[in-house]
């Protein structure tokens, strides 16, 4: 029998593919420890606690411990406190505030928290609005109330009553002069469909119309038009309720906006995918729409919560906060001193109100 002898293998062949791969991970390794060694400043802990309605109010926050609304500044520091009374509630819009509580309305300067009126309306306040120039208080059920409309101290200016509808929201809208935009919904048909109408304070309505059937959760105004998110697409109107024909409607299924922001002379619109069933968010993407872009940016890891900044895009984990400037499209990440648990807002000067359980901080963010 004629044996064959077997060929050996040179032990190179077998050494340089290990060493290759030791080499790769060494040099991930080094790459992720300068990434990850980035550390924000240290935070700022706040009085507050995270269920407390908790809010940025331009540089400063707001929040309110079930008896007081306190406004603190961006150092930790106590500014002002003012008694609302048990189960109140509070809107805010740029340095005025509207809070009301049963029946009681207060329209303060968030400046030094000092009331500019403060009265008894005709019945229980379902909720107000605060706007540049007038305050929007909805007084009675909310099938069939009264929107009463005043200017900054107090005087009257319209009253309207909400009928054949349920009322969901109010807002302001336009640099001057102001007019306000009404969201309902209709339930005398066979179908309930969403009605939004709008009004120049103390004239006649000047617009109206039938939105659909989906949900509509959050309404905008930029570059003298209104944008309208619902659950299936971001629509563009105009003043009187008409759909702009120059600006097509941008399909957002499996998307909820959540956050806008003026960056110069555009509009920042940050959509995450749709929460889970009880609200939670597992974010592996983002999306950034501005003016024509569209962006999906990718996460280094699963976020809890994003936000827009001055600068940039933010996503947050519990350990780190992920920073995408917003002519980029890449994230670097900076190690968090806490262990954040929710996001409650970003101020003005860029600074994140962040949850670490019942704890309330402030981190000085990125840019």
């Amino acid at each position: 029998m004629i044996q064959t002898q077997k060929r050996k293998r040179s032990p190179w062949r077998m050494i340089v593919p290990v060493v290759l791969v030791i080499a790769l991970l060494v040099a991930g390794a080094v790459y992720l420890s300068h990434v990850f060694s980035q550390r924000v400043s240290k935070p700022i802990a706040l009085t507050a606690r995270s269920t407390q309605h908790v809010t940025a109010f331009g540089n400063d926050v707001l929040y309110y411990d079930g008896m007081m609304l306190h406004a603190v500044n961006t150092s930790g520091g106590h500014k002002w406190s003012f008694q609302l009374g048990q189960y109140a509630g509070y809107h805010t819009f740029d340095k005025h505030i509207v809070a009301w509580s049963a029946n009681q309305l207060y329209i303060l300067d968030g400046r030094n928290g000092s009331p500019l009126y403060n009265d008894r309306m005709g019945a229980e306040i379902q909720f107000a609005r605060v706007g540049n120039d007038y305050v929007a208080a909805f007084v009675g059920e909310l099938s069939s109330g009264n929107i009463h409309v005043m200017d900054l101290n107090g005087k009257s200016v319209d009253s309207m009553q909400v009928d054949s509808q349920t009322l969901l929201d109010i807002g302001f809208f336009a640099e001057g002069p102001e007019m306000m935009w009404v969201l309902g919904l209709d339930t005398s048909g066979t179908v309930p469909s969403l009605m939004m109408q709008t009004y120049r304070p103390g004239t006649l309505a000047t617009g109206n119309a039938t939105l659909g059937e989906q949900l509509v959760y959050k309404v905008y105004y930029y570059n003298k038009l209104l944008r309208i998110a619902d659950t299936r697409q971001i629509r563009t109107f105009d003043y009187k309720i008409k759909q702009d024909v120059n600006t097509p409607p941008i399909l957002i299924y499996g998307w909820l906006l959540t956050d806008t922001r003026q960056v110069g002379r555009e509009m920042a619109q940050l959509l995450v995918p749709a929460p889970q069933m009880d609200g939670t968010l597992h974010a592996t993407d983002l999306r950034v729409l501005m003016n024509t872009r569209d962006r999906v940016l990718h996460l280094p890891t699963e976020c809890f919560g994003a936000a827009l900044g001055n600068k940039s895009v933010y996503g947050f984990s519990a350990n780190y906060v992920y920073v995408c400037k917003y002519d980029e499209n890449t994230f670097k990440a900076y190690a968090l001193p806490i262990f954040a648990t929710r996001v409650l807002g970003i101020t003005e000067n860029n600074r994140a109100i962040l949850a670490a359980g019942s704890d309330v901080y402030l981190v000085q963010l990125p840019e």
